[in-house]
């Protein structure tokens, strides 16, 4: 694994036990609901993730079929999303995809990780290593919200448990 990525790789890594962390113990309907000043839901935290590294896959030339697409194709924010997936649905989701990256990321050559151009994330560099970085750290705030929101249902707080 080219040495700039195996950080990075070791984030996403422990990133995926932490929302696994997130959501065990969560009903459907927990999961689902939202604070009463609004925002997000765990499951929606869940399931944005599980897309965003969808679109890492893709965005590094190597996609995997996104099986959360059809809850979330049309979907620009939360208000939009009609129907829900189960916990189950998206806990085998965002397993595939971290696998799928778990995969990948050694692979990717040097030269595939300086390609410019490849996103347009709020980041300066705009290469695939780029968007690994910054994939990596909006995973990291996604998973504090997650976290927060699982405190505020009344859960013990998650634990660094790996799995």
């Amino acid at each position: 694994m080219d040495p700039r990525v195996a950080p990075l790789a070791a984030i996403l890594d422990l990133n995926t036990d932490l929302l696994l962390n997130c959501l065990d113990g969560l009903s459907q309907p927990e999961a689902q609901h939202r604070l009463d000043g609004g925002g997000n839901s765990v499951i929606f935290l869940a399931a944005h993730l599980a897309d965003s590294r969808h679109f890492l896959a893709t965005r590094l030339g190597r996609p995997l079929t996104n099986p959360l697409s059809r809850y979330l194709a049309d979907a620009q924010s939360i208000e939009d999303i009609g129907e829900w997936p189960s916990l189950e649905e998206i806990r085998r989701a965002w397993l595939a995809v971290s696998a799928h990256l778990r995969q990948v990321l050694p692979e990717l050559r040097p030269e595939e990780l300086a390609r410019e151009g490849a996103h347009k994330f709020p980041v300066p560099d705009s290469t695939p290593l780029g968007a690994i970085a910054f994939i990596t750290q909006h995973d990291s705030y996604h998973v504090g919200q997650a976290a927060f929101l699982r405190r505020q249902l009344g859960k013990p707080a998650i634990t660094y448990t790996r799995r």
